[in-house]
This record gives structure tokens, sequence and C-alpha cells, in this order.
């Protein structure tokens, strides 16, 4: 992979950075592309700049890239897997032969023929500004689902955008100040981007699957892609093959390399299949590893993972991280991003790319299995249970006074409340790390933002499909919460796994991210995907009831394909949450250490109640994981605010 780097003037202004600061904020994304680097000035009005990871040809494709005219400059962070198409596409428009086997001479190609309806050809994963000299304009393009991450800002008479925030900071003139929206849904959700807002005023991010153009006429973003819009009526049969089918090519397109290939290896369902594919691909004698946090004890992951491994027959290793290493990785992840950790595993993930660095250029993931297929029990669950509310609430004659009960009280008990306004509401009540009064609580300005919070999720349902699609007019609730957590909770997961690869300057790769799979397997019935057991004696209960007692079914075409070539155990295994030992190393050997950060931080110290956080870290037990995001923000404003 790639950092990327640039700056346009406005109309009539001159760029006012010298080519020492520009190297310097290009050079804080050195992780991102050790291999090589690049810088160039246009006309004094705009400036790119480049860090090269070398994956494919790597002795040309270096960037900048300049057209032949000299018109056109482009920077370009991540892969494209239809270069044989793409090269057929463009062919006709060119009377020279390409002079590389890169993905970036023909993403030039593109641009100079297509202009804004090039993302349309691309199959991948992509961040790239392109910069068009004669008429001032500048376009960045970001891939459907987020793989590749990219962040802009105004400051002063300049427009900056880069792959990291860290490299946003290094600006000489930009002041960072703390943007609390995003902060407090930070707390909450432990997401580190609100809509198209980070935790730094000013510094936004291009939304996955949209296109920004800035000209004299200003800036202006577009959506290129978005979810299909209707069902169909496809077998549970047909769904199955077409899965298999379409899965099967997405991790085949994603084996282009000039580098080896590995994979990282949970033990998970999803893991666990897509090795059969590579397998496939590569052969028995791959790589293969997993990661886990040294807690003296072995984990189920560790276990399950070696269970796929000898099953696979490849190469294997678990790669194990102590608290020492994770503290200190954690902090310079920080200080590489300039941004808070997405999650606890974030560290593990970095220990476990550096690992496979040493054997592999490139890694493939099982990120995106959950969110396409319904892997969430919970939170997809809480689709369902809105659902079935509104259908006893609208048919109450269809249903019996008992069973209706019956499922008021098992929902009363899960949620603690009889009924949501909003499908939002319901989210939050199960996805919320601090909840709102917790936030308030903690804060000293006491604002928790949860209206914002909501007003934006409640946007963010409204882009589901209109009321006239089948499916989403028949199960509102599961139609909202499948495409919520695709959209939100995917690209959190896509930036954490771009940031600890990064970091070790690894490419990952997520073929359950292929937009042709999600394009395929979208529109097919709910209840291939996610159901509850047909043959339950009680169905009338919220979805965690069921799910406590075995009685929901999630990612149904996947365990069914994966029983094929798996053993059950793996093929069936129940959904686990990436493990690591960070809730008891909260407790003993870390609990001196957070106290003395979250209380002594001038951060902390200037925006927080002492007395609430002081009770937080003084009873790690009690307090559980909201210790872990106060300790993130502490880190984090030494770095950004300091």
């Amino acid at each position: 992979m790639c950092g990327i780097l640039g700056v346009v003037a406005k109309q009539g202004s001159a760029l006012d950075l010298t080519d020492s600061e520009l190297v310097a904020m290009r050079d804080t994304m050195f992780a991102r592309g050790p291999d090589e680097a690049g810088l160039v000035r246009i006309e004094n009005r705009a400036a790119m700049a480049h860090r090269r990871l070398s994956i494919r040809d790597p002795d040309q494709g270096q960037q900048p890239w300049i057209s032949d005219d000299g018109r056109y400059t482009l920077i370009y962070n991540g892969e494209l897997y239809n270069t044989d198409e793409l090269e057929k596409v463009t062919a006709a428009h060119f009377s020279e032969p390409l002079q590389t086997h890169c993905d970036t001479e023909l993403l030039m190609r593109l641009f100079q023929v297509y202009g804004a309806e090039t993302p349309r050809y691309l199959r991948g994963m992509f961040a790239c500004g392109f910069y068009d000299s004669k008429l001032g304009r500048l376009t960045l393009l970001r891939d459907r689902f987020g793989i590749k991450p990219l962040y802009y800002a105004c400051i002063g008479n300049e427009f900056i955008f880069a792959s990291s925030p860290a490299a946003i900071l290094k600006h000489p003139r930009f002041v960072a100040e703390p943007y609390w929206p995003a902060i407090t849904h930070y707390l909450q959700t432990l997401r580190t981007a609100f809509d198209d807002k980070t935790p730094i005023k000013g510094i936004h991010q291009v939304p996955a699957g949209c296109l920004l153009q800035l000209d004299e006429a200003g800036l202006q973003i577009s959506r290129y892609w978005n979810y299909p819009r209707s069902s169909n009526s496809a077998s549970y049969r047909e769904t199955l093959e077409l899965f298999e089918q379409v899965f099967s090519e997405a991790v085949s397109t994603r084996m282009v390399s000039d580098v080896p290939v590995g994979m990282m290896l949970s033990g998970g369902v999803d893991s666990s299949l897509l090795g059969v594919y590579v397998r496939k691909n590569l052969g028995r004698d791959f790589v293969a590893e997993c990661g886990v946090g040294n807690n003296g004890y072995a984990t189920d992951d560790e276990t399950y993972a070696k269970i796929a491994a000898g099953h696979l027959g490849c190469r294997f290793q678990t790669v194990s991280v102590d608290e020492k290493e994770y503290r200190e990785s954690w902090a310079k992840l920080i200080r590489e991003n300039g941004l808070p950790l997405a999650t606890p595993s974030d560290v593990i993930i970095y220990h476990l790319a550096r690992s496979l660095k040493e054997k592999v250029g490139v890694v493939l993931g099982g990120e995106g299995a959950d969110e396409l297929l319904c892997g969430y029990s919970t939170l997809h669950g809480a689709g369902r249970d809105y659902d079935l509310l509104r259908q006893i609430a609208g048919e109450p004659a269809s249903i019996s006074p008992a069973l209706r009960k019956r499922f008021a009280d098992s929902f009363a008990r899960t949620y603690r409340t009889d009924s949501f306004s909003s499908l939002a509401e319901h989210y939050f009540a199960l996805a919320s790390l601090i909840p709102p009064q917790g936030i308030s609580m903690l804060l000293n300005s006491g604002r928790n933002h949860e209206e914002e919070m909501i007003a934006c999720y409640r946007n963010l349902l409204k882009q589901v499909p209109d009321s006239d699609d089948q499916a989403f007019s028949s199960s509102p609730g599961l139609a909202g919460m499948i495409q919520l957590l695709h959209r939100v909770n995917l690209e959190t997961l896509l930036a954490r796994l771009d940031r600890s690869t990064m970091a070790a300057s690894l490419e990952a790769r997520v073929p359950f991210t292929d937009h042709h799979l999600v394009e395929r397997i979208w529109p097919t019935p709910f209840e291939h995907r996610f159901r509850v057991d047909p043959n339950s004696p009680d169905p009338y209960r919220s979805a965690v009831e069921l799910d406590q007692r075995g009685e929901l079914q999630t990612k149904r075409i996947l365990r069914d394909l994966a029983s094929r070539t798996l053993p059950e155990e793996l093929a069936f295994r129940k959904k686990q949450s990436f493990p690591t030992p960070v809730a008891s190393w909260l407790q003993d050997p870390w609990r001196q250490w957070s106290e003395k950060l979250i209380l002594q931080n001038s951060f902390m110290r200037e925006y927080f109640q002492r007395r609430p956080l002081q009770e937080l870290v003084q009873n790690p037990q009690a307090a559980g994981m909201w210790i872990w995001p106060l300790l993130n923000l502490a880190l984090w404003s030494d770095e950004v605010f300091r």
C-alpha cells in the first residue's frame, strides 16, 4: 500500500508550503510506504507527494504519476484487481502501449478518458487524488466501503488531503482542537469517525463510495455507489451456489501480487473458510498466522486457529503479545495515525502484521463477512425484534395475547423498556459502551451529544431502500440494521485493519468486501443469512434470549458452505469477539499506570470531571471497559494537543 498527500491552493492563491514542510507531512506516513517517496509541485498552485509500498511491478510505477502531456497528476493508494479488463477498456484511446505492469498507469488512463465516471470501472480498494492543471480541478476518490482511508482539511487558503490525519496535523499552520460530537460518539461506540467528521475539528474523511471535486465552483461530494434497492426470491440453494461462485472469484482476484501472499487465521468460520479458498489458489504450503494477547492461558481463537491450520495444512504460528509490548505499541499506533485506537485488538493485529511481514508482502483477512451475511446475533437480532414489535402492534389479532405478553416481557428484560421511538435508538440500546448518561456524568460540559448521534444514525437509516422495496417494507428493522452495520461497523473494522497492517508496512486485502459479491448477495432473502431456528419451541422471545438458547441461525449460507470442506466444530463455531486480555490488564498490571495517566493528563483534567474519573480508575473491575476509551483519549491528546 501507500501513503498519499496533496495540497491545492485556492483560486488566485499560491502554495505557501516549502518542500521541507511537505516532506515532513508526507513522511509521517513512512510506514505506509517505506520503499520509495516522491514529491512534485504543479505551477506553485498545488503539490502532490507519495510514499510507496511496492507490491506490483516494484521496479516501475513511481508516484506522483504525471501524464505524458503534463496536464494530469495522480497519487494513488490501493490495489485494483481487474487490470486486464481495464487495459481493454482504455487500449483504444491511446496509441502507445502501457509502460508498466502497475495499476497506477491504468488508473491515470481511466481518469484521462472517463473523468468522474472512473470509479464505476474499478474493482478493488483505492483512495486517490487526481489533479487537472488546465481546469484547476482536484478529484478525490475513495473505494465503496472505505477500505482505504482518505482525510481532508481546509487550512487558510489551502486544501489538504492525506491518507492519515497525522499528515494534516503536521501542517505548520494547523491548530488542533477537539471536536466534541465525534469524541462523545467515540466514547459511546469506539468509532473514530462520526459521519464524515473526526475527533479533530476541521479534519474530515471522504465518505466511502464517494467522489469529491474541488475547483473554482467550490467543493462538491457526490455518491457514485450505493446498495442495490431490489430484493429477489432466489431459493436457498440458488443463493448458496451463487455465494460460493462469487466468493471464490473474489478470493482468486486478490491473489495478484509480485510479492508472497499469506493470510490472518483466527479460527472463526470466516477466516477458516477463507483459508480453504486461499489453499485452492496457493496450494497447501502457504503462510497463516493468528495473533493473541498473552495472559498466561490459551484463548479459544488460538485453539481453533490451530485446528483450522491443521485441516488446511498451511505453515502456521501463533503471535503472542504481552502487556508491555502492547502498551508500547499502543502509543506508537496513535502517534502514527493521529487518532485513538478503534478496538482493543488493534495492537494485537499490528504485532501479527509485523510477524507476517517477515514472510509475505500481502495478507488476506475475513473482515466484512459478519456485516454482509448477518453474523451479529445480538445486533441483527435487534432488527428482528424491532420488526416483531411493530407486527404485534399493527396486527394484534394475528398473535394470541399470551404470545404477545411473552414477547413483551422478554423485550423488556433485554432492553429495559417496552418500545423505542426509532430503530436508531434501538441500536444504541445494545451497541453503546459508555451510555449517554455516563458520558454526561464524566464531562465538565455535561453534554453527551445524544441528539446529534441519534439524528445522524436516523439519517443513515433513511438511506435504506425506499418503502416500495419488498424486503424493506416487510422487515424494515432487519433491513435497516443490515445496512447500518455494513456501512458504519464495517468501516470501523476496515480502518482498524488498515492502520494496524500499514504500521507494519503490510498490505491487507479483504475478499468479503468485493463489491461484485456484495451486489449479488445483498438482494437475496434475509432468511438465507439470518433467522430464528424454525424448530424453536418458543420463538416469541428477544433475539438475545433466543441466542442464549442457541436458537438463532446466523451466516447460514456461509456456514453451510463451510460445512462442505471444514470440520463441523469450525463451520458452526459460535461467533466471538476478537479476544484480548485488556480487561484483566486494566485491573493488574496496568492499574497504577492507567490511574496516573487519566488523572494527571492535562486534556482529561480540562474537560472531564475528576471525581467520576477517580471512581472509575480506582475500581477497574467495576468500571470494566469504560476505562479503555478514556485511556485512548489521554494517550491521543498527548500526541495531538501538546
